[in-house]
Parts: structure tokens; C-alpha cells; sequence
């Protein structure tokens, strides 16, 4: 199973949304010693409207830190898009829970698969 970027389910896209958060961190700080992943996976999670305020207020003091630090917020905003102005989640069921982490992990995963080029040699 592979990324599915048009998969809108609320929770799966929440779980994508997490993993551009810790991108954003990772490019502007580097490794810390509590991430966000250690300090709000399970929360955001479990009860997405108490986390992800705060996540995506971090997200921009990192993305004006890190070089690339705008295209890291636009793939943020598109991914956001997919909501479509719904309001975080109070809470996800278990099966959500488990979306949510799908789309985590084929979210990051995605970030690490080489791109391939369509051009044609000559």
C-alpha cells in the first residue's frame, strides 16, 4: 500500500498532516530531544482539536526557520485543503486511530521513495 493523496477521510489526512508537521521541525532544528512525534503523536491521535492548534503554531516558527521552509508550508496548506474548513476532530474512534497512522507512516514514507523523471532519453 502506497500514499493515497486523495484520500480525504479526515483522520488519514490528519495522520499526513503530522508528518509535514515533523518534517517542518526536522528541517529547522534538526534532532531534538523530545520531537513532536514524542510529545504529541498519541494525543493527536487520539484527540486531534487539543493538538493540532498548537502543532500548527509551532509549524510556523519552523517553517520561517528552515531554508526551504516554504515549500514545507505550502505542502502543509494543501494538505489542510483536504479538510475543507471542517474543524479538528474532537476525538477518533479506534479504526480512525489506525487511518491516522497510515497516513503518518505512507505520508513519511513518501518523503524517502525516490522520484522518478517521465523524460524520455534521446
Amino acid at each position: 500500500m502506497s500514499l493515497n493523496e486523495s484520500y480525504s477521510h479526515p483522520a488519514y489526512v490528519l495522520g499526513r498532516l503530522f508528518a509535514w508537521l515533523e518534517k517542518a521541525q526536522r528541517e529547522a532544528i534538526g534532532d531534538v530531544n523530545a520531537s513532536i512525534k514524542d510529545r504529541f503523536f498519541t494525543s493527536a491521535c487520539a484527540t486531534p482539536a487539543s493538538a493540532f492548534p498548537t502543532l500548527l503554531k509551532l509549524s510556523h516558527h519552523h517553517t520561517a526557520k528552515a531554508e526551504f521552509g516554504g515549500v514545507t508550508d505550502r505542502k502543509i496548506q494543501e494538505t489542510l485543503d483536504l479538510l475543507e474548513a471542517k474543524p479538528f476532530p474532537a476525538h477518533l474512534t479506534l479504526d480512525e486511530q489506525g487511518l491516522f497512522i497510515l497516513g503518518y507512516y505512507q505520508q513519511r514514507a513518501n518523503f524517502y521513495t525516490k522520484k522518478t523523471s517521465n523524460s524520455v532519453e534521446a
